[in-house]
């Protein structure tokens, strides 16, 4: 994040105010707008689908939670930009309840 420091005052007082440093007002400016998911989450996407089909053919219901569990967590930007804030809230808690339970039934 850049931030410009803009002055209210002229250079005349900026020499004999010895305050000249409160008056200071940071002017934030936005994050450039860059792409919703990189390469890396991407190719996460669709390593997880094709695992995913393979673990659904195969029958391996453990392999198959944990998978979709991951794809509902990375799905979360878009559902967040679509629908708002609270879709992805608990589409994160529904994920990683999901995924703890693909751990426990791993074990069972």
């Amino acid at each position: 994040m850049r931030r410009d420091y803009s002055f209210d005052f002229d250079e005349e007082e900026k020499q004999t105010s010895s305050t000249h440093r409160l008056n200071m007002h940071p002017v934030i400016e936005p994050e450039p707008k860059g792409r919703m998911f990189s390469r890396g989450q991407i190719t996460a996407m669709m390593l997880s689908a094709a695992l995913l089909v393979y673990a659904i053919v195969s029958g391996d219901v453990p392999l198959t939670f944990l998978l979709l569990s991951f794809l509902i967590f990375l799905l979360r930007p878009l559902a967040e930009k679509l629908v708002g804030g609270w879709l992805s809230n608990a589409m994160k808690g529904f994920a990683i309840a999901l995924g703890m339970g693909a751990v426990v039934l791993a074990f069972l």
